[in-house]
């Protein structure tokens, strides 16, 4: 009997023992990056993702547009309100694909995961696809579903012409939403803006006010395919050196805004920004809620303490007149309004709108004029109940200005400290890029992100055409995925992809300048370690935002393989902005 019992419990130990061990091996599985094959000899170099998806999905190259510019055919957007972890908010997205043939791409309808079937690159059975988040919470932003770009023929249309865009406010939404154990709506993420939200450390122009940067590298998205990165790195100008800034702050104080994530936020963000203004810059307060007031007139910063009490007494109450806020502000912006100092008016809101004028493309035609005359306006979103990103966005853009979004006391500190004379100083007004691939090359090629910022290119140097506008030390980073011709020679370094050509005008003077930067072989390395650490930070955020956008172009790569590379970025190059990258993509891979 003694001996049974001791024979039964080693069995229950040896099998505890057992299942350690397994459980310990699943866990090493997850170590590979985009470019390394886990079956390997462990030599990476040079290897690449053996699974890659194919382009030629049917969307490739059909121009669908008898003038040539099928980058020019958008889809028209589709406004939707979207709940949290809505993978394509319903019939609108089949609206927003209607044109589908002028160079976009169907995203397919489910939220972007990793194989079901666990064959990829990186084998992680550990995930609870099932588990439920304690902490999630129903959200509800206003969104529109701009499409996705597909390939685009050279042979039929070898220009890409698009507006610079400086917005980051896509990629701190998406982060909020991560942050609160939900993935965004695909349709919320633009892949510009989450490239924007990074530093690429390109270097300051010599002679102009914008200069042009571009490298390259083999592509994660198909192992015949190429990524090309094109850099705007804007002048960047001392504070010291800026001109004296007049600020009118337009403050939603609707009842909508009681919350510590809105009002108390916005109170802490003025309060940070008039800490960092020159005693002669000049600020003044408007407030809206059922009608608009006045609650600072023009004031100087040497008389701080006047500016502080105004911003603390800020209070809630009332619906929301969003009309009413912008026409008192303007109003006022133009009493102070100086030719050759900054005039700025800095709307705090949710973007909602309840009372008057309340449709957005109604609102952002009320400033076009008062843009024009030099008066550009930031937009910096609080929130996410309600949120509209639609109103927030586009009222940036008519306005000459930028869309940032808030969401915590760090970010205000980066918009309104590190980046202030970037936030203030606009260097650039209606700046587009062209770039135009030579046919022989370049077979096919798609530009990612920018759907909602494309220009005809027959108006490239049409200047009556509104673009984007860039800030002092702004950057813009723009990538491209291209397929070359069949038996084109990438080891030969001469040879011409095609040319960048930048246009801009001058806000002071109203010239206009153009330049152009030719590519070439030489800029694009073959393979993925020879690359630029920063063209490797691109590509990972590149692909994060595809990956939550259900791009169809990102089926073979998996949150795991970013995990791997952004770990190894954050290793490198330091810098708080990678380490939550890595937490992102990490906590992503647990919501997919």
């Amino acid at each position: 009997m003694l001996i049974a019992l001791l024979l039964a419990l080693s069995l229950v130990a040896a099998a505890c023992g057992g299942a350690d061990s397994g459980s310990s091996d699943d866990s090493a599985a997850s170590g590979d990056g985009l470019f390394r094959d886990s079956g390997s000899d462990g030599d990476a170099e040079g290897s690449f993702a053996d699974d890659a998806a194919s382009s030629d999905d049917g969307s490739s190259g059909d121009d669908g547009g008898d003038d040539g510019d099928a980058e020019g055919n958008f889809a028209p957007p589709a406004t939707v309100p979207a709940a949290s972890g809505a993978a394509g908010g319903g019939d609108s997205g089949d609206d927003a694909m209607a044109e589908d043939d002028g160079g976009y791409a169907e995203a397919p309808a489910s939220s972007a995961a990793p194989p079901a079937d666990g064959n990829g690159l990186f084998d992680d059975d550990s995930r609870d696809a099932d588990a439920e988040n304690p902490d999630e919470e129903d959200i509800d932003v206003t969104t529109r579903d701009n499409g996705i770009r597909g390939f685009v023929e050279t042979d039929e249309d070898p220009e890409s012409t698009f507006a610079l865009d400086v917005d980051t406010g896509s990629f701190t939404i998406g982060r909020r939403y991560i942050e609160q154990g939900q993935l965004p709506p695909p349709e919320s993420v633009r892949v510009e803006e989450y490239v924007n939200a990074f530093d690429y450390d390109y270097d300051s122009p010599d002679d102009e006010a914008l200069g042009i940067f571009i490298d390259g590298g083999p592509s994660p998205f198909d192992d015949d395919n190429y990524l090309l990165r094109i850099g705007i790195q804007g002048e960047r100008v001392r504070e010291s050196d800026r001109p004296d800034a007049h600020l009118t702050f337009v403050v939603d104080t609707s009842g909508s805004m009681d919350r510590p994530d809105r009002l108390d936020l916005v109170r802490e963000s003025l309060t940070l920004l008039v800490e960092e203004l020159d005693d002669d810059d000049t600020v003044s307060i408007v407030t809206y809620s059922d009608s608009s007031g006045v609650v600072l007139q023009p004031t100087r910063v040497r008389d701080e303490d006047e500016i502080l009490d105004a911003i603390d007494d800020l209070r809630p109450g009332g619906s929301t007149n969003l009309e009413a806020g912008l026409r008192t502000g303007y109003a006022l912006a133009s009493e102070v309004h100086e030719d050759g100092d900054i005039n700025r008016v800095i709307l705090a809101s949710d973007g909602i709108a309840n009372v008057g004028l309340t449709d957005p493309e109604g609102l952002a035609d009320l400033i076009r004029a008062d843009a024009d005359r030099g008066i550009q306006l930031v937009t910096v979103g609080y929130g996410m109940d309600g949120f509209n990103d639609v109103t927030m966005e586009q009222l940036a853009d008519n306005g000459d200005g930028f869309y940032a979004y808030v969401d915590s006391i760090d970010e205000a500190e980066r918009l309104f400290d590190e980046n202030l004379t970037s936030t203030l100083l606009t260097i650039a007004l209606d700046a587009k890029i062209q770039v135009e691939f030579d046919e022989d090359v370049v077979r096919e090629y798609r530009l990612i992100g920018f759907e909602n910022r494309g220009v005809r290119d027959d108006d490239f140097r049409n200047d009556d055409v509104d673009a984007g506008e860039i800030g002092a030390g702004h950057q813009v980073t723009a990538i491209y995925e291209v397929e070359f011709v069949r038996g084109v020679d990438t080891d030969d370094r001469r040879e011409r992809l095609g040319e960048v050509n930048l246009r801009w005008e001058d806000p002071d003077s109203g010239d206009v300048t153009e330049i152009d930067e030719n590519i070439s072989m030489r800029d694009i390395e073959e393979d993925w370690t020879d690359t630029d650490e920063t063209f490797r930070l691109a590509t990972v955020v590149t692909s994060f935002a595809e990956l939550l956008r259900d791009s169809p172009y990102a089926d073979a790569i998996d949150y795991d393989q970013l995990v791997t590379e952004a770990s190894a970025l954050a290793d490198d190059l330091g810098g708080d902005d990678l380490d939550q990258l890595v937490d992102l993509l990490a906590e992503a891979d647990r919501l997919a």
